[in-house]
């Protein structure tokens, strides 16, 4: 048996498509009527394109990741040549200081500098992934990365039960949820870039090749 529906419903049915046709259905003496209004749509969609890794938001991962590979790029290197060229047996961590007192500090001077190595390595991979849209270059990071954080949970949950995070809680909770979500947006970009590449070829999707080719080509022609 067919229910006939009134035509101006079949046109409000679909204002999640036709944004004018939901201005005029949606009821504006509601209280919340205004998460239904045009800009709160718009914004909504918006926000679901992020999370799926449309291919319309694959610039912003872009120039996230890439620019968040050469900050950890830097500070990798940085870090590694100061526990290389100096006396430094261990360097403070994001949390909290590890002392491992149970070793001998020439030992935790080597074990700091092959972290260091490794993590400078990693993070080179990322930049290189950022550079050439490769995301399965982006692996290496978030696994080394993980790893990191299950340990600093591990030992932060240790250091909870002993009750020394006196005082460190709050300052713990909010690096804990900034590595988590750099991790989190590392992984979306991974995805953004995979559907990306779906869609298009590398060197289109190169964002920064247009601005690294004329460098290129200038240092070229410098004479030396």
């Amino acid at each position: 048996m067919f229910k006939f529906i009134p035509f101006k419903y079949h046109l409000c049915a679909l204002g999640s498509s036709y944004d004018v046709i939901a201005d005029a259905c949606r009821d504006k003496t509601k209280f919340f009527s205004f998460v239904d209004s045009r800009p709160w749509r718009s914004f909504r969609r918006n926000v679901e394109n992020f999370l799926e890794c449309d291919i319309n938001t694959y610039h912003i991962y872009y120039w996230f990741v890439l620019i968040f590979s050469i900050y950890g790029v830097i500070q990798s290197l940085f870090r590694f040549s100061r526990l290389l060229f100096t006396k430094e047996t261990f360097g403070n961590s994001m949390w909290h200081n590890n002392r491992f007192h149970v070793f001998p500090p020439k030992m935790v001077r080597r074990f700091s500098v092959l972290t260091a190595f490794i993590l400078t390595n990693i993070w080179a991979t990322l930049l290189y992934a950022a550079l050439f849209v490769s995301p399965r270059h982006m692996a290496p990071w978030l696994w080394v990365q993980l790893i990191t954080l299950a340990w600093h949970l591990v030992a932060s949950f240790m250091k909870s039960l002993l009750g020394s995070m006196k005082g460190n809680r709050t300052r713990t909770t909010i690096y804990l949820t900034v590595y988590v979500v750099n991790i989190w947006l590392v992984y979306q970009s991974k995805r953004a870039f995979t559907i990306a590449l779906k869609q298009d070829t590398p060197e289109k999707l190169m964002l920064c090749s247009r601005y690294i080719h004329p460098l290129l080509n200038y240092f070229n022609g410098i004479p030396m």
